[in-house]
């Protein structure tokens, strides 16, 4: 089997270097969803392109700023990624790229979820009527407002079909039973488990063949990407060792790279605690607990010698402590320091560079583990830039086609917290299987036999 055409490759810009990317977030979740044999050419819905940047909210004197700063404790004090880097990397590609900075998009209505009265100051730019919502259109150059588009990555949902909620029964969240992998085939996918989600939760789902299938599940289909597998559980303590055991099953011997139960790269992006996810309660945060605790203790096991390992951030100096915490307990050292710079259509920075209340940039910090490339100063981390217009809420750009070509050719490869699958990778999380709903994807092209 294979697709007619290829996907869009989601790089639509980078320099020689390959320190500076200009990269189209929805393509790069698609372009993760197939393999060069078996390509994807769906297309995810996304949320208008940004045509403006949000309204400041900064301090508009100097008194205010000096406020702003005073209020500003150590472990709130917000990490800069070199100022000079980010408005090179937007002259640089400005120069090079002269079309919108995103491909068109397949866009969805948009519904805002309900929100508090009361708003912090600072936050409190994104009144708009629901009504405007209604200016989101299918098109690739139409898109909302810096407001409306405030609310849309902050508080609003893709609502053409109503969305499933794969909850995680409560007697799976604690539970300590080590579960047989289930290995997908082509009938059971088109029968099988379509009345309890306990029959995957806490138990590796496993696609061993080279084109996706379909999982049926409470009603709603699932596309599982080529040779993908994944586990649905809430990341505790008490199902910790039911990853340790899945992947020494899958894995029982050493790969040219790998030891038995380890992976050549992992991906992480924690639930970190800030104040926009706490109003839209979209996910749960360190707040309600803490699963990097329980990564800190039993991940580093399955960190191969020399592997990469990469941990999404906010510009917090406590997260990152935490985060370089974790690096050091795994033995991972700090190699490089990745930004992703959110722009509009023409290449506006979304709020300004050097603002208070908000960057306009996440952090990535990517480390190897065992290595001393960067035992030396700050100096001596290497910096790239990601340059993307963003998307819905939470969703990042997909790392695949930047991040393998540094991996061995043959390599294991797994995320935590990703919230959809990934081909030829592992993914952990409560959340694995939110974007490989059915409803979230247009069929591009009919797939042929």
């Amino acid at each position: 089997m294979a697709y007619q055409t290829s996907t869009p490759t989601p790089i639509l810009y980078q320099n020689e270097a390959k320190t500076l990317t200009l990269l189209d977030v929805p393509t790069s979740i698609a372009h993760a969803q197939g393999t060069m044999d078996y390509p994807c050419n769906d297309q995810i819905h996304a949320s208008p392109p940004l045509q403006t940047p949000y309204p400041s909210t900064e301090p508009k004197t100097e008194k205010a700023k000096a406020n702003v700063l005073r209020t500003k404790t150590p472990s709130d004090a917000d990490i800069a990624f070199p100022e000079a880097l980010l408005q090179q990397g937007l002259r640089e590609v400005a120069e090079n790229w002269l079309s919108d900075w995103c491909l068109p998009r397949r866009t969805a209505p948009l519904i805002p979820e309900r929100r508090d009265k009361k708003r912090k100051a600072d936050n409190d730019i994104d009144q708009v009527s629901s009504t405007q919502y209604e200016k989101s259109v299918d098109s690739s150059t139409a898109g909302l407002q810096a407001s409306e588009v405030e609310i849309e990555e902050e508080h609003s949902t893709l609502s053409s079909q109503k969305e499933p909620f794969l909850a995680i029964p409560e007697s799976e969240i604690s539970s300590r039973s080590i579960k047989e992998p289930l290995i997908l085939s082509s009938e059971t996918t088109s029968k099988a488990y379509t009345s309890s989600i306990q029959i995957i939760t806490n138990r590796l789902v496993c696609n061993p063949y080279p084109t996706p299938l379909f999982l049926q599940c409470l009603g709603a289909s699932y596309k599982t990407p080529p040779n993908a597998n994944f586990l649905l559980s809430k990341i505790s303590e008490p199902t910790a060792p039911t990853f340790s055991m899945a992947a020494l099953t899958m894995y029982p011997t050493s790969s040219a790279s790998a030891g038995p139960g380890q992976f050549d790269f992992a991906l992480l992006d924690p639930p970190w605690e800030n104040r926009s996810v706490r109003r839209s309660a979209r996910y749960d945060t360190m707040r309600e607990s803490d699963p990097m605790g329980v990564l800190r203790a039993m991940l580093g096991q399955h960190i191969a010698p020399g592997a990469l390992v990469a941990c999404w951030i906010t510009n917090k100096a406590s997260v990152r402590d935490t985060a370089m915490e974790s690096f050091q307990t795994w033995d991972v050292q700090l190699i490089e320091e990745w930004a992703w710079l959110k722009t509009t259509v023409d290449g506006l920075p979304i709020t300004q560079i050097d603002g208070l209340w908000r960057k306009p940039y996440e952090l990535l910090l990517l480390g190897r583990k065992g290595s001393d490339e960067a035992q030396g100063s700050e100096s001596d981390i290497r910096r790239r830039l990601i340059v993307a217009v963003p998307d819905l809420h939470s969703r990042k750009p997909h790392l695949k086609a930047l991040i393998e070509p540094m991996l061995p050719k043959t390599c294991r490869a797994l995320e935590i917290f990703a919230r959809h699958l990934t081909a030829e990778w592992w993914s952990w999380g409560d959340e694995i299987l939110r974007y490989n709903w059915e409803g979230h994807w247009y069929t591009h092209e009919p797939r042929v036999n």
